[in-house]
């Protein structure tokens, strides 16, 4: 936020505490599109229909994030053995 939009909240009188000042004088613009972009993303891949947000990280990790890791991991413990073993070059 800028500092000139920071002293017309403030005198708009809603932002009175130190809290929210805090809150707003670091708001990353882009960095809550982001959030918000993934959050209608999970949405979408959820099937759900209701509006309903709730719950949407906990299904992205068990359905989408939890089996594309738990492979992940085991081909990076297939990778270490491989390099321990001699049978990997190490990159440079």
């Amino acid at each position: 936020m800028t500092d000139d939009l920071a002293i017309k909240l403030n005198t708009a009188g809603a932002f009175d505490t130190p809290w929210l000042k805090e809150q707003l004088y670091n708001w990353n613009v882009l960095a809550e599109q982001k959030k918000a972009d993934f959050m209608e993303h999970m949405y979408r891949c959820s099937g759900r229909t209701n509006g309903l947000y709730s719950g949407l990280w906990q299904d992205f990790c068990v359905r989408e994030a939890g089996p594309v890791m738990r492979e992940r991991y085991f081909e990076m413990m297939e990778a270490v053995r491989l390099y321990e073993e001699g049978l990997l070059e190490p990159i440079s």
